[in-house]
């Protein structure tokens, strides 16, 4: 069992897909295949910036998803207006 860094990591859709189904497919929805691919990339390493030194994020509670959040992602930083996900940052 690991140690809770922080029980209040909120992310974006984005990297929420990737962190709970490492599932990137969402992105072509709305981009194009070049901006996809550049904002899968952009995503997967702020993952891994956030994972160093033995941390990893998981999925937290649904109940504390904000529907609609100014905040930035506490992942890759977007500021885009939009949902902001539930994690957990563990180590």
């Amino acid at each position: 069992m690991g140690t809770i860094v922080d029980d209040h990591f909120m992310v974006c859709t984005d990297c929420l897909m990737i962190i709970a189904n490492d599932d990137a497919t969402g992105l072509d929805h709305f981009l194009d295949e070049e901006s996809a691919a550049a904002r899968e990339r952009e995503v997967r390493q702020s993952i891994a910036a956030a994972q160093r030194d033995k941390r990893y994020i998981v999925v937290g509670d649904s109940e504390h998803d904000e529907e609609f959040s100014t905040s930035s992602c506490d992942c890759c930083n977007t500021t885009l207006a939009d949902s902001r996900h539930h994690c957990v940052l563990m180590t």
